[in-house]
């Protein structure tokens, strides 16, 4: 007599009519097979991270094998279908036919998501590996090097950080003018106000050998300067001390800390006499500081209001040569970063840097300054510029911004060397490494265009820009993967940097895949309806070259060179073109548009 539940005993009869176990068994024994070939064969062609997606398609494709052996396996006895089967035969194999395609779809996710995570960690783990080399690197900084720290505000008011950071800027700019030595531009050690680096860190970071750090306390016209100099590679303090005087001798007490630090590191101060761009007037040398905080903002507003502090300075002392300098550097970047008209306001800029010459024949500044205006003037008196760029080096070897606009007004070889010797002094400066990276492009240099590349990324993640150059030398270096990983770098912050991201990578995975290069044009075909972009546009004309579409790529260039005849300046000079050479229409483009040459 049998026992149980009879309707138990009869679904268990029902899955042996429709040799279920069996199924399940074989299913097994098969899937187990393919799982231990997938993962002895796929690492061996290179294609590990699609081992998971085969596991979760044979592990989700289990259930899918049971519904499919219960509707297609026809029971021993044909009589006992159910009418459940008869009627929804149709139904049940659709549905089977949905789940498949489910997992079919699941697993080339998670293939993707996989081939995705492994690009991150590899290039996580190559910048791990990076800085762990740089870390254990013998460390060997040039002996003349020097930072000099934001001196910290003692006063605690926050409103006067201005003039702790204006005595500390005049301080850097004062022992940066001696040739013995290499200083770090402000900008730079400005943004280590907050950091908490140990000296070899900082030492590291910059390759300076020398720290200067201290206080600042102002107790009414009183001043107190506290300073310290730190050797970066022992970590020891060198040298110490303080200094007191009145605000309206602060020269005075620069110039003291300026020769003991001189004298600190052996080496001979040039300029013993005070700066002849000083002023006697408190007043207006406080001004000027204020002024020198907010034209440190550098945007519309911050400039404006730095103007009129010049100009308030000026009116307290109009042989302050600083403070025309001063204006005529803020008035250059006002055409720049606001509506003021160029034509009308390089005069004014001009006028404002010949005042500070005739009063301080001495003022790198005013002659950087009217660098800028001869380069920057309608037609341009570049030779003049030149000029006027090295007698402002001579001067105040140290000034990373002079070096910086010298490169501008240079064939691309020794401008290369300006821009190289500006980020050296001022490696926070992204307009610099930006023209390391363009000059090296045009040259050749793929290793240094990728430094530059990688140096901006780590400076501004979110600049897609960066990632494109960085894909564009790692592809010429041949370095593949690195060049598809360049893209996960970045971190695109609107919807049209996320869709430039997109066709970079797939572009660049196209390279390697040629079943994506139509996918891939599809994406630079939806992109072009916004080369009115000038950002765009560039990047579009690197993505088709890459492709060897070099019919988009002209009609793109012949769009986007009278828009942007900056971006057109390389065309004859530039590898990147290389594909275009030969063709009437590039060559005529070239004629008209180059004006860069490579020595």
């Amino acid at each position: 007599m049998e026992s149980g539940n009879p309707t138990q005993l009869a679904f268990f009869a029902r899955l042996k009519q429709h040799h279920l176990y069996g199924v399940t068994v074989a299913y097994a024994v098969i899937a187990g097979f393919l799982i231990q070939l997938a993962s002895r064969v796929l690492p061996a062609l290179g294609l590990e991270p699609v081992l998971p997606a085969v596991i979760i398609v044979l592990l989700a494709g289990f259930p899918v094998a049971l519904v499919l052996a219960w509707m297609l396996i026809k029971p021993k006895d044909p009589a006992k279908y159910s009418a459940w089967q008869k009627l929804h035969w149709k139904l049940g194999a659709a549905l089977s036919l949905a789940v498949v395609v489910a997992v079919v779809f699941s697993g080339l996710y998670t293939w993707k998501f996989a081939e995705r995570r492994t690009v991150r960690l590899a290039t996580k783990q190559a910048v791990v590996e990076s800085v762990a080399a740089s870390a254990t690197a013998a460390f060997h900084p040039p002996a003349d090097s020097l930072v000099v720290l934001p001196f910290k505000n003692l006063n605690g008011d926050p409103q006067q950080q201005y003039f702790s950071d204006g005595i500390t800027e005049e301080l850097t700019s004062a022992l940066g003018q001696n040739p013995a030595l290499r200083v770090i531009a402000w900008e730079t050690a400005s943004s280590l106000r907050h950091a908490d680096f140990s000296p070899g860190d900082i030492g590291r970071q910059l390759d300076v050998a020398n720290i200067l750090n201290g206080s600042i306390l102002r107790v009414g016209d009183e001043v107190r300067i506290t300073v310290e100099l730190v050797n970066a590679i022992s970590g020891y303090e060198v040298w110490s001390s303080h200094y007191d005087g009145s605000f309206q001798d602060i020269f005075k007490v620069q110039d003291q800390v300026s020769q003991a630090v001189a004298s600190a590191l052996q080496v001979q101060f040039a300029q013993a006499d005070l700066p002849a761009g000083g002023t006697g007037n408190p007043q207006a040398h406080e001004l000027v500081l204020k002024g020198r905080a907010l034209r440190d903002k550098y945007n519309a507003a911050s400039l404006a209001a730095a103007q009129k502090d010049f100009e308030q300075a000026i009116t307290l002392d109009p042989n302050y040569a600083d403070a025309h300098a001063e204006l005529a550097s803020t008035l250059i970047a006002l055409t720049e970063r606001s509506d003021l008209p160029l034509k009308t306001t390089l005069p004014r800029a001009r006028a404002q840097a010949e005042k500070a010459l005739a009063l301080d024949p001495r003022n790198a500044y005013a002659l950087t300054a009217l660098g800028i205006v001869d380069s920057t003037a309608d037609p341009p008196d570049v030779a003049k510029a030149r000029a006027e760029f090295r007698k402002a080096l001579e001067l105040d070897p140290s000034n990373a911004t002079t070096h910086g606009d010298y490169g501008n007004v240079l064939p691309l070889k020794p401008g290369l060397a300006e821009f190289r010797e500006a980020v050296l002094l001022n490696p926070a400066n992204e307009t610099d490494w930006n023209n390391v990276a363009v000059n090296a492009q045009d040259l050749g240099d793929w290793a240094l265009m990728a430094q530059a590349a990688q140096t901006l990324l780590k400076l501004d993640p979110k600049v897609v820009d960066s990632a494109f150059a960085l894909a564009y030398a790692y592809q010429q270096l041949h370095q593949y993967d690195k060049m598809v990983a360049a893209f996960e770098m970045v971190t695109p912050t609107t919807r049209l940097d996320r869709q430039l991201v997109h066709a970079g990578r797939l572009t660049y995975r196209a390279l390697g895949d040629f079943a994506l290069r139509p996918q891939a044009l599809a994406a630079l075909r939806r992109l072009s309806r916004r080369q009115a972009n000038p950002d765009v546009a560039g990047n579009l004309l690197q993505l088709y070259l890459a492709l060897g579409d070099t019919q988009s790529a002209l009609q793109l260039l012949e769009n986007y060179c009278p828009a942007t005849p900056i971006g057109c300046n390389d065309l004859a000079v530039s590898p990147i073109y290389q594909a275009l050479h030969g063709n009437p229409h590039f060559e005529a483009l070239a004629k008209k548009y180059t004006t860069v040459t490579l020595n």
